[in-house]
């Protein structure tokens, strides 16, 4: 009897272990990425702070710009490993593709294209319901930052 349990132990517990794998990566193909894409024009031309973006202040203050105001906020919702496009002021195209999750961090693909002309092509991981700024090109007298926030739905 005692053989018998450490026999059947380690593959109860494999497959155990092997469900909680299978379970946690189903849901994720499953289950769209909610992204949220804050376009913001960054100057020292004032001291205005646009209220809209206090969630993401201490971020912004490094950038050591003194006005930061929200030009445009689009949100998506993408299935793993597709697309999602935002056009960016300036006649700019972002594309984030949702990669993986692991860690409650989610691997996203950016791309940030002018025309033909690509500008930026990175994978970035942030936490869940974080936010990653790209400080972008110049825009109307400043530069333009790019808000980038993704949760699993």
């Amino acid at each position: 009897m005692n053989l018998l349990r450490k026999l059947l132990k380690p593959r109860l517990l494999f497959s155990v272990l092997l469900f909680a794998v299978s379970s946690n990566a189903a849901e994720n193909s499953n289950q769209p990425v909610h992204l949220k894409i804050g376009t913001i024009l960054a100057s020292n031309q004032s001291d205005n702070f646009d209220t809209r973006l206090k969630p993401i202040a201490k971020q912004l203050k490094v950038m050591k710009y003194r006005s930061y105001r929200l030009l445009k906020e689009d949100s998506q919702s993408v299935p793993w490993k597709e697309n999602a496009t935002f056009e960016i002021p300036g006649g700019r195209l972002l594309a984030i593709s949702p990669q993986e999750s692991k860690n409650k961090q989610i691997a996203l693909k950016v791309r940030l294209t002018e025309g033909a002309k690509p500008l930026l092509d990175t994978t970035v991981r942030l936490q869940s319901r974080g936010h990653f700024l790209l400080g972008g090109p110049p825009h109307e007298g400043g530069a333009l930052v790019i808000s980038i926030s993704a949760s699993m739905e």
